[in-house]
């Protein structure tokens, strides 16, 4: 009965998450229209926040029951979302990205090499929590000024600033009680299962919070918005690593072992700098090729976490 329960709560949860995908992206390209972003910076910043929501409010609320569960959940939604929101859709279309997104890139790149830095002598301490959260201050000013007035033409009907504004918080809000039903239900599905707490966060919860980004990520890619798309996912990692793992090591100085290090922050820089060779190329594009690249290498990470940390 439980079981069946937690079923029914992760289907409902999906249905939630799909439902509010679709109010961001719709709103978001209105708020594009009225700050004048590009659609990259848009998604590497403004929906981005929005969707990295469920992995700061699970890594926080993880973080008062165990600190490694909650940073599995951290590293694990940002290894999953490339390969499931960038690699997964690029197998069924080409997405198109703009010659920005590959700065965006480089600074995600950035982000997971200095949380391995940070955390190479075992802890996170509060003052390179600070730090972390500084280092994304500075991003989003970067990103705001070199994109301001680019943005694209878009046809859309005109949207009130009121309903815009109302519209992007209310699918917000879906994305989190859909965040919050899929976790709750997958916990309770595999709470029996005989699994490390960083297995269980890297791999199962870490799923379930980054199905926002992975559904207004097809949301966009179905209004053929792919800079959007991208730039939600590149956005998000770079909020997760700077963001979440900052007020993790303001809230709670985290401590982990060379072993939890390497087979997390590791994985995180190796998925990310294949996406920024990737971004390299002087068409700007990712394909089916691109595509199962990212996913075979995830696969890859799967496969050494399960046989090392599970």
């Amino acid at each position: 009965m439980i079981l069946l329960s937690a079923i029914l709560i992760f289907i409902l949860g999906v249905i939630i998450l799909g439902f509010g995908s679709h109010l961001i992206v719709d709103s978001s390209l209105h708020l594009a229209q009225k700050l004048k972003l590009s659609g990259i910076a848009l998604g590497a910043v403004f929906i981005a926040m929005i969707t990295a929501m469920p992995e700061t409010f699970i890594t926080l609320f993880a973080l008062r029951k165990s600190e490694i569960l909650a940073f599995g959940n951290l590293v694990g939604s940002n290894i999953l979302n490339i390969p499931l929101a960038i690699g997964l859709p690029a197998l069924i279309t080409t997405l198109a990205f703009s010659q920005f997104a590959k700065r965006v890139s480089l600074i995600m790149t950035i982000s997971a090499s200095l949380a391995f830095l940070f955390l190479i002598d075992g802890r996170l301490t509060s003052l390179e929590g600070w730090l972390l959260i500084f280092c994304y201050l500075i991003y989003v000013i970067y990103v705001v000024t070199k994109e301001r007035n680019n943005n694209q033409k878009l046809e859309i009907r005109e949207y009130s600033a009121l309903k815009t504004i109302f519209l992007f918080l209310l699918g917000g809000g879906f994305l989190l009680l859909g965040a919050y039903s899929l976790v709750e239900a997958s916990l309770n599905i595999v709470k029996q299962i005989g699994i490390s707490e960083l297995y269980i966060g890297i791999t199962i919860i870490a799923f379930g919070s980054i199905i926002p980004e992975f559904a207004v990520s097809l949301a966009a890619i179905s209004k053929k918005q792919g800079s959007i798309a991208i730039g939600n996912i590149l956005g998000d990692n770079i909020f997760t690593m700077f963001v979440v793992l900052g007020l993790v090591g303001i809230l709670k100085p985290l401590s982990v072992t060379k072993k939890e290090l390497y087979f997390s922050i590791l994985p995180i820089i190796f998925i990310t700098g294949v996406l920024f060779l990737i971004t390299m190329k002087k068409e700007r594009k990712i394909g089916k090729k691109e595509g199962l690249i990212l996913l075979i290498a995830y696969g890859i990470i799967l496969l050494l976490q399960t046989i090392f940390i599970k």
